[in-house]
């Protein structure tokens, strides 16, 4: 199911409003991703299997490991509903933008406690952003935080926010913004002390091993909280993944190679989820040769077979594209997202005229995750047929995250990930393959600074289409960051999991989940 409107169409529609409260609608927006038949069910303890080791001290990062425990245990200011692009409010009861775009006004629950005890309040807020604003932190939407100009905290559930300039990716930074307790954000990394809001509590985590979650008794709408608990278990290994799921020891698996998800989608007991969407790109830095050339970089383009990944490593649940963007963009040119197609007769010409010597090698990281690693096996196949080899840095999760969010790694390549489901606008100051200031590439040039400001800033559906051509044209020049795929992010569970409800960027909701027979 995809997403069709954006957080920045949201931002739109609340300026036309502006000086008005938007008021709270639900406690789950998002997308309901999986529903059942007949009344909710409650008790037992959900199982999960997941590929990636949780990050308890990333919850600003929205790393991956994170992706089911972040919402059951913590909330957000709002959440995009999927539906109508519209923000709706979880801690957030009301907010005013003003007139010119320059500020917002809060208003917050005053029925919220930390599982701790102690009630929210808009010092939290404050606290939480002003740590998403610390790029020592690595928080995701860091860029859009660092516009907030002022933050005053004017009473317990009230607050006023100041932006430099009109912001219309506001509602982007909350929905990845989960509101920390700042009494005990010491305690958040060790993983003992996960001081959250939401439905679940963190009971227990065992690095490598598993995160235990209970039901938070005092939660402000528990009657709807169905599951007694949830158990995630780190399963790194592919095949036991499968496993898992297939032997009904988990009821909901995360992390399973899109070619195995599609199969187990389609057997009897178990179901395909769809939710969010990620892009995957090869980073060439341009500052380390063969890739200081404009010309190799072309040529890793057209050596690479984008649709072969689409089917080996995605199980045809996936886009070959040259270009970063979901099809559903506005704005989105089909024919320019075609316009590196796989030739590696003309990569070898380009190279050799370039003067680059077969078996000049590289080095590429990339994250232990399966899917990462197929994509990767078939990228290094590619460049070798062309006379490049590309050598492996294999580093797991978390640290391949603090390496992401920091633009850090050391090699001449990186293989990311990165969360498709945010607009342009705000793809523009937070992916680490886009950002103009500073990327995983270090490409930087005053006019691809000009470009992706234009794409930041455009509000009118014809600005944001003009300078989303601009930039595309500018991306697939110069060929710094090498698009390979979008896809939707697939996990799979039982038929006995209901009620599962994905966030815009692909993360979970697991607050109103039940187990049935």
């Amino acid at each position: 199911m995809s997403l069709k409107k954006t957080a920045v169409a949201a931002v739109a529609a609340a300026v036309m409003l502006a000086g008005t409260a938007c008021s709270a609608a639900t406690q789950n927006a998002g997308q309901a991703a999986a529903t059942a038949a007949g009344p909710a069910r409650n008790g037992g303890k959900l199982v999960v299997a997941q590929a990636y080791d949780p990050d308890p001290a990333s919850f600003l990062k929205t790393a991956i490991g994170n992706i089911v425990t972040e919402y059951a245990v913590l909330e957000t200011l709002t959440l995009i509903d999927a539906q109508t692009g519209e923000p709706k409010g979880v801690l957030a009861k009301s907010w005013t933008l003003a007139p010119d775009g320059k500020s917002m006004t809060i208003q917050l629950r005053d029925d919220v406690t930390f599982h701790s005890g102690r009630k929210l309040s808009a010092a939290d807020v404050a606290f939480t952003i002003d740590k998403a604003k610390d790029p020592a932190v690595g928080a995701a939407n860091q860029k859009i935080a660092a516009q907030i100009s002022a933050v005053q905290v004017k009473s317990d559930t009230e607050l006023a926010l100041t932006f430099a300039n009109p912001l219309p990716a506001i509602f982007d930074l909350f929905e990845t913004m989960p509101i920390l307790n700042k009494d005990s954000y010491a305690d958040y990394a060790a993983g003992k002390k996960v001081d959250g809001t939401g439905p679940f509590e963190w009971t227990s985590f065992t690095p490598g091993g598993k995160v235990e979650l209970t039901k938070y008794a005092k939660y402000r709408d528990a009657a709807n909280t169905h599951l007694d608990s949830i158990e995630v278990n780190i399963v790194k290994d592919p095949t036991a993944l499968v496993s898992a799921i297939k032997s009904g020891r988990a009821q909901y698996a995360v992390g399973v190679a899109p070619v195995d998800a599609r199969s187990l989608g389609t057997q009897q007991g178990f179901a395909l989820l769809s939710s969010g969407g990620a892009a995957f790109h090869l980073g060439l830095d341009v500052r380390k040769p063969p890739f200081d050339n404009k010309s190799v970089r072309q040529a890793v383009q057209y050596a690479i077979d984008r649709q072969r990944i689409v089917q080996q490593a995605e199980g045809g649940k996936a886009t070959a594209a040259s270009l970063p963007w979901r099809p559903t963009t506005a704005g989105y040119d089909s024919a320019r997202a075609n316009h590196y197609t796989y030739d590696p007769a003309k990569a070898k010409q380009m190279l050799a005229a370039a003067g680059v010597k077969p078996g000049t090698t590289f080095d590429v990281a990339t994250a232990d995750g399966p899917e990462s690693l197929a994509i990767f096996q078939i990228v290094k196949n590619n460049l070798a047929a062309v006379g490049l080899e590309a050598k492996p840095v294999t580093m797991n999760v978390p640290d391949y995250q603090q390496k992401l969010a920091t633009r850090t790694f050391p090699t001449a390549a990186v293989l990311m990930q990165a969360s498709n489901g945010a607009s342009p606008a705000t793809a523009m100051v937070s992916r680490p393959e886009l950002s103009a200031e500073q990327n995983i590439t270090f490409f930087k040039t005053p006019q691809y600074s000009t470009i992706a400001q234009a794409v930041a800033n455009a509000s009118s559906k014809a600005d944001k289409e003009k300078a989303l051509k601009d930039f595309d044209d500018y991306f697939l020049d110069q060929a710094f960051a090498v698009a390979l795929i979008t896809r939707p992010t697939l996990t799979v569970r039982a038929s006995s999991l209901n009620n599962i409800v994905a966030t815009q960027m692909g993360f979970l909701n697991l607050g109103q989940s039940w187990l049935s027979d």
